[in-house]
Order: structure tokens, then C-alpha cells, then sequence
């Protein structure tokens, strides 16, 4: 554990984020090469866990475009102040899923995947919580 938020991101090869945070708490500037930023909180577009830059820096995979381009608030907000632009967005889970849409491109590649949550996640995890339950 770091009290030193740039710190700890600067030792890890996996971020994660699941908050509430308005204004970003991880600023694009700290990610390294080969990096992945998972950010699954900041779900209306005034809310954010990264910056533009993170996102400008990142290859960038959603949960949905839908769901991004209207809920997202660091897609939303990147958009809106000109950092990225929707077709900047490199797939879908489902693209990459399907193989449609690859994934890292190189080992340097910075990952960075938004989701703000579907139905059909929702319905998948009750499904596999259901077919493994005691």
C-alpha cells in the first residue's frame, strides 16, 4: 500500500480503478510502456478516473460504444475537449472477444479499458455465480 498515488502506479503493470471520482485520479503523464488501466467507476459523463491524456496516450477498449459515448465520463470528456475522438475507441469487449478487434498491439502498448457495465455482464456473472454455487 503507497500514500503516494503516482508512486504506486509507477510499480504497477495492472491499474485498476472502481470509484467515484469526479476529478481524475490517475493522470496519463504516470502510465508507462505496457501498462493496462482498468477503469470500471466513473459512470456519468461529469465523473472521471483517468485524464484526457491517459486515454490519448492508452489503445482504448469499452464495455460498449453506447454506453460509453453517452455514460463514460473520461471517453465523454476526451471527446469534448478534443483529446480523442470516437473512432479512437480500438473495439468493443465483444470485438475483442470475437477476435474482430485485436488486443495490445506490442509489449510498450498502454491498455486502457472502460466499462460502465451492460445488462448482458450483469446477466453473465449471475449466470456463472449460479452454475458455480456450492
Amino acid at each position: 500500500m503507497s500514500d503516494n498515488l503516482e508512486a504506486a502506479v509507477g510499480h504497477a503493470d495492472v491499474i485498476s480503478c472502481a470509484t467515484l471520482a469526479i476529478d481524475p485520479l490517475v493522470q496519463g503523464q504516470w502510465l508507462l510502456p505496457g501498462q493496462h488501466l482498468g477503469l470500471v467507476g466513473a459512470f456519468k459523463p461529469d465523473m472521471r478516473e483517468a485524464d484526457s491524456e491517459a486515454l490519448l496516450r492508452a489503445d482504448v477498449y469499452v464495455d460498449t460504444r453506447a454506453g460509453a459515448m453517452s455514460e463514460a465520463g473520461e471517453i465523454v470528456q476526451a471527446i469534448n475537449d478534443g483529446s480523442i475522438q470516437a473512432s479512437d475507441i480500438k473495439g468493443e469487449l465483444r470485438d475483442l472477444v470475437t477476435g474482430t478487434a485485436s488486443g495490445r498491439s506490442s509489449d510498450e502498448t498502454i491498455t486502457l479499458s472502460k466499462s460502465v457495465g451492460t445488462a448482458v455482464e450483469d446477466l453473465a456473472a449471475a449466470e456463472l455465480a449460479l452454475r458455480n454455487r456450492g
